[in-house]
């Protein structure tokens, strides 16, 4: 059990949730002190998941192997029920409530694409769910995994998604989309290679760290070719250093980490909900301590709604593989 991993779902999660929490803040009046200096750092959260699922991907396939049907249907169950429902849920909110969206706009076109994964594709715009543009890509490289397990052993596997992934590189010039296949890379090894010091582990795990702080970028947005090179690359790093590390057992890190999905989508609702009752409140106190408060708020929301509908779903595996 790779237990780290959790560790590091449950900061990419944190992280891009504090993000669009500073983000909240400036939109509905109350800046902090935060943003201008981070920038659109804690977007790095996604890139880290982007490692991850190409490492557990491929490590999973390694020692539980599955069917090309037994994974889609693995994926399609962990995603898409809890993806579904929550979009579904703000589809009657604005049908109800239309007036309480400040920038959304829900048409049959929107839904089905959101329901679809292929809003980008289809519309060159994000879903319902705005952070769904990173589980459309999820969707386009579990597509090319399950499609690469046709050549059945763990070489020929590796080797048919880096053409498929090279493929889509070239046609939609999004080279984070490779961050994928670091994390496959990294998967291949460690199945060759567990065996490694936990020491050396500690060591890259720290470069990885230093690297990711390193890039905090105060001179506005990142463009996707200096994302894979300043989030992408000392993210691999992070999850190299991290499997390689003596593993964590603290359970409250853990659960956070099986939480991180319902975490990651519910901030669509928690954040400007929480600054629309600020604001409707007239509430003043520091606007830094007002984005912690958000921040909390949200992953507390997120974690209920993952011990109170997502494991109630029985969607949710054990981590026995990762």
């Amino acid at each position: 059990m790779i237990n780290n991993l959790q560790l590091l779902r449950a900061f990419a999660a944190i992280n891009v949730v504090y993000l669009h929490v500073l983000i909240g803040g400036e939109s509905y009046g109350k800046p902090t002190i935060i943003f201008p200096i981070v920038g659109d750092w804690g977007a790095n959260g996604v890139d880290i998941f982007f490692v991850i699922s190409g490492f557990v991907m491929i490590y999973t396939q390694a020692i539980n192997p599955k069917t090309i049907f037994k994974f889609y249907k693995s994926r399609i169950l962990r995603i898409v029920p809890v993806y579904w429902l929550i979009t579904s849920f703000i589809i009657i909110i604005y049908l109800l409530f239309p007036g309480i969206f400040r920038s959304l706009l829900v048409d049959v076109k929107s839904s089905v694409s959101s329901f679809l994964f292929i809003s980008q594709l289809l519309n060159n715009s994000n879903p319902i769910i705005n952070l769904g543009w990173t589980l459309e890509w999820e969707m386009l490289f579990y597509l090319i995994f399950g499609i690469a397990l046709y050549f059945k052993t763990l070489n020929r596997i590796v080797v048919a998604i880096f053409f498929m992934m090279l493929l889509i590189f070239l046609v939609s010039y999004k080279l984070y989309f490779l961050e994928f296949f670091l994390g496959v890379i990294t998967g291949y090894l460690y199945v060759k290679f567990r065996k490694v010091n936990h020491h050396l582990g500690h060591i890259i795990l720290t470069v990885g760290i230093l690297t990711l702080i390193m890039s905090i970028n105060t001179n506005g947005k990142i463009i996707n070719y200096d994302r894979f090179i300043i989030w992408g690359l000392p993210a691999t790093l992070i999850v190299i250093g991290a499997i390689y590390s003596k593993q964590i057992k603290n359970k409250f890190f853990l659960y956070l980490g099986d939480a991180s999905y319902s975490i990651y989508l519910l901030q669509m609702l928690t954040i400007p909900g929480f600054y629309k009752v600020v604001t409707f409140l007239n509430v003043e106190i520091n606007n830094t301590f007002l984005s912690i408060i958000c921040l909390i708020l949200s992953v507390s929301f997120g974690c209920l709604f993952y011990s109170c509908v997502e494991k109630k779903l029985k969607l949710v595996k054990d981590r026995k593989y990762i």
